[in-house]
C-alpha cells in the first residue's frame, strides 16, 4: 500500500462514468502490481488530473501521486475528464512537496523541455522506456515526475530526479499540455512491452494487430487468381476491349501485374467477380 496522505472518497456511481470501467480499474490498483507511478507536482486545474487519469488507464498504468494541487481540484469536471478512470482518482496521494512523494521510490524521471543548468543524464521517451523495463525487471521502484501548467518543474524539484526525459517536438513550440506530456511516456512505456495487441480489446472485441487482419478471409490462392483472370478476358474480349489486338499479350499481363499486386483475398475475387458480372448484365 502506498504511504501518503490518502483520499478516503466514494466511487461516484454515474452512468456516465461506466460502472464496469470502474471496477476493473479498481482491481488493477488493488493487485498493486510493480508499475511506474505518475506523479504531478503542483497541478492547477482539475479537469487536466482527470485527463492524466484517463491517460494512465489507456496505458495500463494506475498509481498516481499529486503534490500540493490546488484544493478545488477535486471537482465534478475533474471526474468527467477521466471518463470512467475516476478509481485511479480515488485512490490517488497527495503529499505535500516532491520529495515526500518520492521517498520510496528507487529511480525518479523528470519531464521537461527546457534546457537547465543540472548535470544530468536526459533520454527520449522511447530510450527511457527502454531503461524502466530494465529496471523494473531488477526490482526498483519507479517514479515519472511532471511539473504543472504553469511553468513546469523547478530546479529543486528537478533536483531530486536521476534522469531526465525531454520529448522530440517542434522546436519551436514544445509546451506540451500536462495531460499530453503524460500520455507521451505513457504510450512509450505501455508500447515497449511489444504485447502486439492494439486499440479495444473487450468480450466481443478481440483487438488488433498490425497487418491485414485475415480473421474472416483469407489470401486469394493462384486457382481463384486465374479463374477470374479468365473471366476478365472473355469479358474483355466480348467487349473487343483489346485492340488493336496484336497488343492484346502485352495489355492482358498489363491487367494480371495489376491485380497480382493488389494481394487479393478470396473475399476480394468474389467481389471483383460480382462487380464485372454485374458490368456485363450476367
Amino acid at each position: 500500500m502506498e504511504t501518503g496522505q490518502y483520499l478516503n472518497i466514494q466511487i461516484i456511481n454515474k452512468i456516465s462514468l461506466m460502472p464496469k470501467k470502474i471496477i476493473k480499474i479498481t482491481e488493477k490498483i488493488q493487485k498493486q502490481q510493480n508499475e511506474p507511478v505518475i506523479i504531478l507536482a503542483n497541478p492547477q486545474l482539475g479537469h487536466n488530473i482527470g485527463a492524466v487519469a484517463r491517460v494512465m488507464a489507456n496505458f495500463d498504468l494506475y498509481k498516481l501521486r499529486l503534490v500540493s494541487p490546488r484544493d478545488s481540484w477535486l471537482a465534478d469536471d475533474t471526474y468527467s475528464s477521466a471518463s470512467g478512470a475516476s478509481g485511479i482518482l480515488d485512490h490517488s496521494g497527495v503529499f505535500d512537496n516532491v520529495g515526500d512523494s518520492i521517498y520510496d521510490l528507487d529511480f525518479v524521471y523528470a519531464t521537461t523541455a527546457r534546457r537547465r543548468d543540472l548535470i544530468k543524464e536526459v533520454l527520449s521517451p522511447k530510450s527511457a522506456a527502454k531503461d524502466i523495463r530494465m529496471r523494473i525487471k531488477d526490482g526498483q521502484k519507479i517514479g515519472l515526475l511532471f511539473g504543472g501548467e504553469k511553468s513546469g518543474l523547478s530546479n529543486d524539484e528537478l533536483s531530486y530526479a536521476d534522469t531526465i526525459i525531454t520529448a522530440p517536438v517542434n522546436p519551436e513550440f514544445a509546451s506540451l499540455n500536462l495531460a499530453q506530456a503524460v500520455c507521451v511516456i505513457a504510450y512509450e512505456f505501455y508500447s515497449s512491452a511489444e504485447k502486439g495487441e492494439l486499440g479495444r480489446i473487450t468480450d466481443s472485441d478481440k483487438g488488433r494487430i498490425e497487418g491485414l487482419p485475415m480473421e474472416k478471409t483469407r489470401s486469394a490462392n493462384k486457382h481463384e487468381y486465374i479463374h477470374f483472370i479468365e473471366f476478365l478476358e472473355k469479358a474483355l474480349d466480348d467487349t473487343d476491349f483489346f485492340y488493336p489486338p496484336e497488343k492484346k499479350t502485352m495489355m492482358l499481363n498489363n491487367i494480371k501485374g495489376m491485380f497480382q499486386r493488389q494481394n487479393l483475398t478470396q473475399k476480394d475475387i468474389k467481389i471483383l467477380f460480382g462487380i464485372f458480372k454485374h458490368i456485363i448484365g450476367e
